[in-house]
């Protein structure tokens, strides 16, 4: 009998797991604005719409190495039909560099960052190399890495990253929703 339930159970979380999700991620706007020109050479990114997807693309280059990185990273969202109440999700604040290696002990920004290393040229470790083109290509936050039940609504992410001298270097606003797909 018990085994009988190992294996039912087995089924049930792969069926959970695996099967199509009924939303859809979609990214407005993915603007990324960098304030230390002694560090950073160029910073350009835009978003792409293709078969009801939004994708990013764009690249980005330093003019010294960064062997630190301090981040601090908000996600806000509001429920759908919900404008006026907004819930933070996280405001954290945290070493980057150390994030890089340790991200799989956090699932939500596990998801992420995993997702995000799929579309990279590089293995985004410390210290970032100087006259490197970090490129990321058609990024897209894939629908079955996320948990089955995620509230429709809309969101705003802001990250920004103090690099050499723990001065502001980069600041990338993400606005998008998750709304109902077939």
């Amino acid at each position: 009998m018990t085994t009988l339930l190992w294996i039912l159970w087995f089924f049930t979380i792969n069926q959970i797991t695996s099967s199509e999700r009924s939303f859809r991620v979609k990214l407005t706007e993915f603007s990324v604005k960098y304030k230390d020109t002694s560090v950073v050479r160029n910073a350009g990114f835009r978003i792409t719409e293709l078969n009801n997807r939004s994708y990013v693309n764009g690249e980005l280059s330093f003019k010294s190495d960064v062997p630190e990185i301090d981040m601090r990273t908000t996600m806000d969202f509001w429920k759908h039909n919900n404008t006026k109440r907004k819930f933070k999700l996280y405001d954290v604040r945290v070493d980057a560099c150390l994030f890089l290696r340790t991200v799989h002990r956090n699932s939500l920004f596990n998801i992420y960052v995993k997702s995000f290393k799929k579309h990279t040229n590089a293995n985004l470790v410390c210290p970032l190399k100087k006259n490197f083109n970090y490129t990321l290509n058609n990024w897209f936050m894939e629908e079955n890495d996320l948990p089955v039940f995620i509230p429709l609504g809309t969101f705003r992410t802001i990250s920004e990253y103090f690099l050499l001298k723990r001065k502001l270097g980069l600041r990338i606003e993400t606005y998008g929703q998750i709304y109902p797909y077939p």
